[in-house]
């Protein structure tokens, strides 16, 4: 468990803008604007489990 926590805090973490503004992720910025909270802050592993989750959703 200790592994888990240092894994947690060396982690890079990054505010809704630069996800936003990262070449990676242009082609999901719409989604990026929709799903992320300016107020928080994300990693690269949580940004790209979000996506995939509402990609993953049903239509209905």
């Amino acid at each position: 468990m200790a592994k888990q926590t240092e894994k947690q805090s060396t982690e890079m973490r990054y505010g809704k803008l630069a996800f936003i503004r990262a070449p990676e992720y242009a082609k999901d910025r719409l989604l990026l604007e929709v799903l992320l909270d300016e107020s928080r802050t994300y990693t690269k592993e949580e940004v790209d489990s979000l996506l995939s989750e509402w990609k993953a959703k049903e239509v209905q």
